[in-house]
């Protein structure tokens, strides 16, 4: 396992990036199984398709307004870390900060198509329907951004208004890396929020060794996988490796958090202004993980996200 751990060198790190651009996430099976309308008047479509083997859901939010002009999308993705196998939207979007179904507020709601993925092994629940996707729950991180991607490009396929030039990502927690590393991978998400995000996993893993022992190597200590593919997701699942393939950033954190510390916040944006790149960093005194009452922290991601909308 230590191998697993030890830094990567520049070399390794682009073969391993190379190789997350060419996993075949194009979508495959698709099915529309529900929808409703939400109170806002927008329509919720639930939805499934293939990825890596596994049926996987997600939810996309599509605003029925008269015009039939292409909208930007948001991808929403969820907190959690591999030990949370449940996501209920109307639990997670009720949060004052989320404010569902209005998600953004200020009536970027009529302006957006918002895409949530679920994530494998995780039982996506709307009301009293529950839909389980696929897959090792465990597999928070680099499994997680391959499934937001594949339920991305499920959306750009199913939903003639989605427009591929304007994509936006935003994640809070586990969200928040998974934000970070799916806009590393694919260069058509041009803006990424993150919230409270661990951005370097062997940090991170020196702060819970129990818990990433699981999430990490469970599969290797198992026998099911080998220590080079223990320790390619391992590198691909840290956003710090991968600075200079960032899009545009926004960064939220808790000096005091008490989950994930101030310094993972800070070291990435330190990266970016080093690599001359774009990053806002907003920095809060709640010592909470995440989602303040500060009203500004809302009105920052409106602003950042707005700029989309033609």
């Amino acid at each position: 396992m230590q191998k697993a751990l030890s830094e990567p060198n520049r070399q390794e790190i682009d073969n391993i990036l190379f190789g997350l651009r060419q996993k075949d996430i194009s979508p495959k099976n698709v099915t529309v199984h529900d929808s409703i309308v939400i109170s806002n008047g927008n329509k919720l479509y639930v939805l499934s398709h293939s990825v890596e083997g596994n049926r996987h859901y997600g939810a996309v939010i599509l605003p029925m307004t008269m015009s039939h002009h292409k909208l930007p999308i948001i991808v929403f993705a969820t907190g959690g870390d591999g030990m949370h196998s449940e996501f209920d939207i109307s639990m997670d979007f009720n949060h004052r900060a989320v404010q569902f179904p209005n998600f953004l507020g200020g009536g970027l709601d009529k302006e957006f198509i918002v895409a949530i993925p679920s994530f494998r092994g995780q039982q996506l629940i709307i009301g009293n329907k529950k839909y389980l996707s696929e897959g090792n729950v465990g597999d928070s991180f680099d499994g997680a951004t391959t499934d937001a991607l594949g339920f991305l490009n499920v959306v750009l396929k199913t939903f003639d208004r989605s427009d591929e030039k304007r994509i936006a990502i935003f994640g809070g927690s586990r969200g928040g890396t998974v934000a970070l590393l799916a806009s590393i991978r694919d260069k058509r998400i041009k803006r990424a929020i993150a919230v409270a995000a661990p951005t370097d996993m062997k940090a991170l893993q020196a702060l819970y060794p129990d818990q990433f022992k699981l999430l990490f190597f469970n599969d290797l200590l198992a026998g099911k996988i080998s220590e080079s593919e223990a320790r390619r997701r391992f590198i691909a699942s840290s956003p710090i490796h991968f600075i200079r393939e960032l899009p545009l950033v926004q960064l939220h954190h808790d000096i005091g958090d008490p989950f994930v510390p101030i310094q993972f916040a800070k070291d990435l944006a330190c990266g970016m202004i080093e690599n001359d790149q774009i990053v806002q960093s907003y920095f809060y005194h709640e010592g909470i993980h995440g989602f303040w009452s500060d009203s500004r922290y809302w009105y920052r991601v409106q602003d950042f996200v707005k700029k989309m909308v033609k």
